[in-house]
């Protein structure tokens, strides 16, 4: 028994890798499982059920082998439910290039044309990504000293030489969480541009900083 501990050792390890698959592994196999489930359900997928009915359907297969697959991927078994949404988005790009046939014959033209609008709309309607880094961007380094939500967002800041830069807030950008009361007197590196904006006060356009990318200096 002893002389076969270290094989059934080798036996275990050799199982763990061949289970612990990428996630591009487990989207395609879910792509292929889903593409099987909406190929035998018929039933769910006949011209008269509604498009509310076709997702659930749709979703349903995809829950199966969500389940099923899980197991195979450490990275998929730890991810839990919160990381579904995006994985059936990908999984349904996915089955275009594994069953297109099967999975667009299951919606009428109707249906389809519905699809698109509501994409279409949604891209109009989604805000470009925060941008990236950029160390050509101007940058300050400043301690937060107060923040204000007023009809343009802004917060200010204090540089080394006690001058205080005001930034305003026009998109979303990467670091905005870090804008908090409790930060106030930390230092930050602000990447930033400049911007023309007409100046009642003054009567004429200013340069305005907005910013683009903050990152705390530990």
């Amino acid at each position: 028994m002893i002389k076969k501990l270290p094989l059934l050792f080798l036996f275990f390890v050799v199982n763990i890798f061949a289970q612990d698959k990428t996630r591009e592994e487990i989207i395609q196999l879910m792509a292929e499982d889903t593409c099987e489930c909406i190929k035998n359900d018929t039933a769910s997928f006949t011209p008269d059920k509604t498009m509310n009915q076709k997702q659930v359907a749709l979703g349903l297969c995809l829950l199966k082998s969500y389940n099923k697959r899980k197991a195979e991927s450490v990275d998929m078994k730890n991810a839990g439910m919160d990381d579904f949404e995006a994985l059936g988005e990908e999984v349904g790009l996915q089955m275009v290039s594994v069953c297109a046939s099967d999975f667009m014959a299951i919606f009428s033209d109707e249906q389809l044309d519905e699809i698109i609008d509501e994409s279409e709309e949604q891209d109009a309607n989604t805000p470009p990504p925060p941008a990236p880094k950029n160390d050509d961007d101007l940058q300050l380094e400043a301690q937060l000293i107060s923040l204000s939500n007023d009809a343009v967002s802004y917060f200010q800041v204090k540089d080394a030489f006690d001058k205080t830069h005001t930034f305003l807030i026009k998109e979303q950008f990467e670091g905005y969480k870090l804008l908090k009361k409790s930060n106030y007197n930390k230092a930050f590196n602000i990447y930033y541009k400049e911007i023309n904006m007409f100046d009642l006060s003054e009567r004429k356009y200013v340069k305005k900083k907005v910013v683009k990318y903050l990152e705390s200096i530990d």
